[in-house]
């Protein structure tokens, strides 16, 4: 069996690309907005929390994807699905949960549970690429190295742990997730529609717009 054909197996895949697709746009927006605004402004205070830069904000975001992944493995009916949506939502959660609940301590110890977050999450995204073939493929591998390159400077302290600049790591690294899932999004649509023209080639409103 294909890989597309076990990963099509769950059922949301019939409909959700456009969510996947907007999903993807606001993630790589946040990202973007979080990443820019560490870079440009070392001091901002967040949640009246001194110190932290984004960090804060970054770690809400985080704990709101990981709710919406958590969500979705417990709508797949596939095990499979429901494990993998389940590994990664609970992974994206804690880590949110975590920055938000060290904000009254040094931002130091936080600087190698995220180099860890960073260096997986880039290896997630590499493997998934070449898997699953996804669009822009070049581009979105790049995007995974480079955050684990991201996490391997974080964690050998070749930068100095400022608030900052390991907020704009993480803003970095959701924007990336953000173009990720733009192009699993639009994968997903491409197979949606070769799969409903093998299985209605004379119907031609059967091609999902």
């Amino acid at each position: 069996m294909s890989l597309f054909d076990k990963m099509s197996s769950f059922e949301g895949f019939e409909s959700s690309w456009k969510r996947l697709y907007a999903q993807g746009i606001i993630t790589l927006v946040v990202g973007l907005f979080l990443g820019l605004i560490s870079a440009l402004n070392h001091n901002i205070m967040v949640f009246n929390v001194q110190g932290y830069s984004m960090l804060p904000l970054s770690g809400l975001y985080l704990l709101i994807l990981g709710c919406i992944e958590c969500m979705d493995s417990f709508l797949s009916k596939n095990q499979r699905d429901t494990t993998q949506y389940l590994h990664v939502g609970v992974l994206d959660g804690v880590i949110g949960l975590l920055i938000i609940l060290s904000t009254s301590h040094d931002v130091s110890r936080l600087v190698l549970m995220l180099a860890a977050f960073l260096i997986t999450r880039g290896m997630i995204r590499v493997i998934y690429v070449f898997s699953l073939k996804l669009p822009n493929k070049t581009s979105t591998a790049l995007s995974g190295a480079i955050s684990i390159v991201l996490g391997s400077i974080l964690s050998i302290g070749w930068a100095e742990p400022a608030a900052w600049f390991v907020s704009m790591c993480l803003g970095i690294e959701i924007a990336f997730r953000g173009w990720a899932g733009i192009s699993f999004a639009l994968w997903v649509k491409h197979h949606q529609q070769s799969r409903n023209a093998q299985l209605f080639p004379d119907d031609e409103h059967s091609v999902i717009s």
